[in-house]
């Protein structure tokens, strides 16, 4: 009979503890709306007088892409958006990007990478470029997207960017 009460009692907390994990794992997780970088980015082009959106379809702004940031027309994003000026004398520059997966904002960050260092190292010859690039030019990271900004209102760009995230 002690055997009898013992087993129902086990059954029973074994019943409540199945219950009390199933509950939990029935509670829905948040997953963070995406990003609209379009959105963003309209503000910025007018008033830091940003180049226009590359037209990446057409062969010129796919050209300028692949040389300006070399590689990274070869990955598959969710989201890219060069905002790139089509003459060397730029003085700002913007290109927003949403990766499809965490494997790819590494080689992102080294496309943007590769682009300031170009462009400290001959890719410019006006003093006054040279230094926006030495002085203004940030790659930021907020999980899939990165941003790579070059203005001398950086500091604020930035700091909005990162507050699409908050």
């Amino acid at each position: 009979m002690l055997k009898k009460i013992v087993t129902l009692a086990m059954a029973a907390m074994m019943a409540v503890a199945l219950v009390a994990c199933g509950n939990t794992a029935a509670k829905p997780t948040a997953t963070p709306e995406p990003v609209d970088l379009a959105a963003f980015a309209e503000k910025y082009v007018s008033e830091q007088l940003m180049p226009p959106l590359l037209d990446t379809n057409e062969d010129m702004g796919k050209q300028i892409l692949d040389t300006s940031y070399a590689g990274l027309s070869d990955l598959d994003l969710e989201q890219c958006l060069p905002y790139v000026s089509m003459m060397s004398i730029n003085n700002t520059e913007m290109v927003l990007v949403q990766t499809k997966n965490a494997d790819d904002v590494a080689k992102v960050k080294e496309i943007f990478q590769a682009r300031i260092d170009n462009m400290l190292n001959g890719g410019t010859f006006y003093p006054e470029t040279i230094e926006i690039w030495q002085n203004n030019a940030e790659i930021v990271e907020k999980g899939n997207y990165v941003a790579l900004v070059v203005s001398t209102d950086k500091d604020a760009i930035v700091e909005a960017f990162n507050g699409l995230f908050a």
